[in-house]
């Protein structure tokens, strides 16, 4: 009867240990996400864009103002405070494997900086995701990438 009275004990403590211990989700979607210019310098190229983002950017038409809010490009000032209230450039997304290719309409002047942003904090996160975690956001709110045109 000890015995079986010890095996319980065992399995209740195994149980309360592992049911109460919590894995941080690491979200290595935003961390392999990757910002760059084409070869050319005439694009900036969101890539390493996971495959479900991709097809439900696909099934989606999106307008530029909706393509703003999650991958934009703006044209940088040395005013701190000013840079998260511009306006950002106007151009054409497309979407190829998996990658998202920014062209602008008025091309990038030589010398001038500019910065991308991939806003990442809901948009990159499955549904599944948010309601294992019971957290919304657990990702940093963007990834930016810096950047002058070299033509």
């Amino acid at each position: 009867m000890k015995l079986n009275n010890l095996f319980y004990i065992f399995t209740f403590f195994f149980l309360l240990f592992n049911s109460c211990r919590q894995e941080i989700p690491i979200n290595k979607v935003s961390s392999e996400l990757k910002i760059g210019l084409s070869d050319d310098s005439t694009e900036v190229i969101l890539s390493k864009v996971p495959l479900y983002m991709i097809e439900e950017l696909r099934s989606d038409s999106l307008k530029n103002t909706e393509w703003i809010n999650f991958f934009a490009i703006y044209k940088d000032t040395s005013d701190q405070e000013l840079r998260d209230f511009q306006s950002a450039l106007k151009g054409t997304y497309t979407i190829a494997d998996k990658m998202i290719r920014f062209k602008p309409t008025i091309e990038f002047k030589p010398g001038v900086s500019y910065f991308a942003r991939c806003y990442t904090k809901i948009l990159l996160r499955k549904p599944e995701d948010i309601i294992t975690t019971r957290k919304l956001f657990t990702t940093g709110d963007f990834i930016e990438f810096k950047f002058s045109s070299g033509k």
